[in-house]
């Protein structure tokens, strides 16, 4: 798939304090990266505009200029879509609603009065032109209610997850590295590390893992996170500066970045 080029990558921003910091802990610099977008639109223009003002609000945008790819892990997949939404025309990956958070952005000139059918329900939709300010927070909606699909059935029989050479082994709560060294994980750790591997790659909010650990009738704050979020970086090594694995998603939440391996 053609790839525009992306130039450098957004610096990442630091925190002096680990992500709201209950007062009296130790405080560290912490990576924080943007929300992540895949944008397809193949009007080269149209696709430049975007690309400029989104990465200008924040965004980390990839763009490509056809959809006969799958695309990569995002946090928002954003199509901008003309003849190719008819389902003659659809690439075989848009048969069905991706995983991911998906914004559809139709050209009302293409289809005068009408919207080019899908099979599906986006997660939000929206007809070009449009206001700058209001894709911008439509995005931000979009993320802010991520849909978490109900985890597989299977997945409370998972008896250990795989990743970047650590191991979890659930029953236990143990936490093993590739040399064979174990560490035990308190309640509140385990769940928390257990709810990234069950959704790899994919944005949690906060109040997403709030309801996922704690329950999503439980009155917690949003900095109850911190203290697991902070051991699990210590425990699993995690670099404090550049995280290559527990990232945090600028005023949104935070993303387990890496490839996940499950065995019942």
């Amino acid at each position: 798939m053609p790839q525009e080029k992306q130039g450098s990558p957004m610096s990442p921003r630091y925190s002096g304090q680990s992500d709201l910091l209950r007062p009296g802990a130790e405080a560290e610099a912490t990576a924080i990266f943007s929300p992540r977008i895949f944008l397809s639109d193949p009007d080269p223009l149209t696709r430049a505009l975007l690309v400029d003002y989104l990465r200008g609000k924040g965004f980390d945008v990839v763009a490509a200029t056809d959809m006969e790819a799958s695309p990569p892990p995002a946090d928002v997949l954003i199509l901008a879509l003309d003849g190719m939404g008819q389902r003659a025309n659809r690439p075989k990956w848009l048969s069905e609603k991706p995983e991911m958070p998906m914004i559809v952005l139709d050209r009302s000139h293409v289809f005068p009065g009408r919207a080019a059918a899908l099979g599906f329900e986006p997660d939000a939709r929206l007809a070009l032109p449009i206001q700058p300010r209001k894709l911008v927070a439509t995005i931000r909606r979009v993320l802010s209610l991520a849909r978490i699909e109900s985890a597989d059935p299977r997945e409370a029989s998972i008896r250990v997850y795989r990743f970047s050479g650590w191991a979890l082994h659930c029953h236990e709560r143990r936490l093993e590295s590739r040399d064979g060294k174990s560490i035990l994980l308190d309640k509140r750790e385990f769940e928390v590390l257990r709810a990234f591997l069950t959704f790899p790659r994919q944005l949690l909010t906060r109040r997403q893992l709030i309801a996922i650990v704690w329950g999503a009738d439980t009155d917690v704050e949003n900095r109850t996170l911190d203290r697991p979020i902070t051991r699990l970086r210590r425990r699993l090594g995690d670099d404090v500066k550049f995280p290559a694995l527990l990232k945090t998603v600028v005023g949104v939440g935070y993303r387990l970045d890496v490839e996940v391996e499950k065995s019942l």
